[in-house]
């Protein structure tokens, strides 16, 4: 069952509350001893998907308006583990939903658990300075048992591993910063974390038939920018891309019966607006619009959030 949007907010902000704390910054390090926490709630709406091509179609045919819905809570945290050295996690709690002309699938679980290290290595390139931060952020993606052919899934079912480097400037003494970051993602074919079940024609269970899918590897790249209005108020630009190094084919057209797609090419871009009752608190909100894309949806994205700083 989906969780309505105010019950969730309320949720986080109870959380909040009690302790929990956060902050995003790929290329700068949480200090040594202190920790960043940000749960967030996630409405992704789309009527619309990119072919292969990049030509647009409806989502699903002989659906109105929005057909697929991802109402899903993310807990992110990072914890200084020396000066530099962070270990980072990221847990998803997956609700999907998607429609076709005459029935409505959901699943519901938890999905791919993120975990890894980020460490500072402007050092290692001779870039002095402390308005500068350069990091390196490795990072393991395992799926945590969940039945990777239902429909739809929470998560791809199989092994990932990233790298990213990414790089920070504050603009000091201007209010605000920029960072950019660009990556590499192995998609194995390593499924033993997951697990598929058997498609019989008449049975209640939705699934669909292909239990390992070839995922193809994808480039990574972000950017973003942001300007701290006093103490009160951080707003950013944000954008992010990710770009199958396969390029997709009519043959590897995703199916609204199994939404992840196998080679996928997309851009991002949106923006942030978190507001900080107290320094360590803040409550935010992020939009995110698909501007272009291949096999893959042409979402808006909205994440709702509460970081806190410990």
């Amino acid at each position: 069952m989906l969780m309505a949007p105010l019950r969730c907010f309320i949720v986080l902000t109870v959380l909040g509350l009690i302790g929990v704390n956060t902050g995003f910054g790929q290329a700068w390090l949480p200090p040594k001893g202190h920790a960043y926490v940000k749960l967030s709630l996630s409405d992704v709406t789309a009527s619309e998907q990119y072919r292969f091509d990049g030509e647009t179609k409806p989502y699903a045919d002989n659906v109105d308006g929005d057909a697929f819905f991802d109402e899903s809570l993310y807990l992110y945290g990072e914890f200084g583990l020396t000066d530099n050295l962070a270990l980072v996690a990221l847990i998803p709690y997956k609700t999907i939903r998607v429609l076709d002309a005459a029935f409505e699938y959901e699943s519901e679980g938890l999905g791919s658990v993120m975990i890894g290290l980020r460490t500072g290595i402007k050092n290692l390139v001779g870039l002095t300075g402390s308005q500068h931060a350069l990091s390196a952020n490795f990072m393991l993606t395992m799926p945590t048992g969940y039945t990777r052919n239902f429909t739809p899934s929470v998560g791809p079912g199989q092994v990932d591993f990233q790298t990213t480097i990414n790089y920070g400037l504050s603009l000091w003494p201007f209010p605000g910063y920029v960072q950019a970051g660009l990556g590499y993602r192995y998609r194995s074919s390593l499924y033993a974390f997951s697990t598929a079940t058997t498609c019989q024609e008449g049975s209640d269970v939705n699934c669909f038939d292909d239990v390992e899918p070839k995922f193809g590897d994808e480039l990574l790249f972000s950017g973003e920018a942001g300007i701290n209005i006093g103490r009160w108020a951080l707003v950013q630009l944000l954008g992010q891309g990710v770009w199958s190094n396969q390029a997709p084919d009519p043959e590897t057209t995703f199916s609204i019966r199994n939404p992840i797609p196998t080679r996928q090419r997309f851009i991002k871009v949106g923006g942030g607006l978190t507001v900080y009752p107290i320094r360590t608190l803040g409550l935010g909100a992020q939009v995110f619009f698909t501007p272009t894309g291949r096999n893959t949806i042409r979402s808006t994205d909205v994440f709702w959030g509460i970081e806190y700083r410990i």
